[in-house]
């Protein structure tokens, strides 16, 4: 498989994996924040209880975490060389060698 598609794999992932992580963790803290309270009309929110919640936004962000960690190894060629960007005046020095 190319490198360019295992980076497409990746990134897509991300994207996946990060909006349902976002979208529970902005419920778990508005919605659904922990801690005690009256009653018990908190514990759900679109009829799903509060631990749902808390295992999916656990879940996704895991899977998150562990792409993004693939896309920095990924890319790690560039951000070795990146230094070069900055200190050198030469386009040539921000190439990344095998591309």
């Amino acid at each position: 498989m190319r490198k360019i598609t295992i980076n497409a794999i990746v990134d897509i992932g991300c994207l996946v994996t990060f909006i349902p992580s976002l979208i529970s963790g902005l419920v778990l803290y508005l919605v659904l924040p922990s801690g005690g309270g009256r009653g018990n009309s908190w514990s759900l929110y679109l009829n799903i209880p509060r631990s749902q919640w808390l295992n999916m936004h656990n879940y996704t962000s895991l899977i998150f975490a562990a792409l993004i960690i693939t896309h920095l190894i990924l890319h790690w060629m560039y951000f070795r060389n990146i230094r070069k960007c900055f200190i050198m005046k030469d386009k040539a020095a921000c190439d990344v060698p095998g591309r």
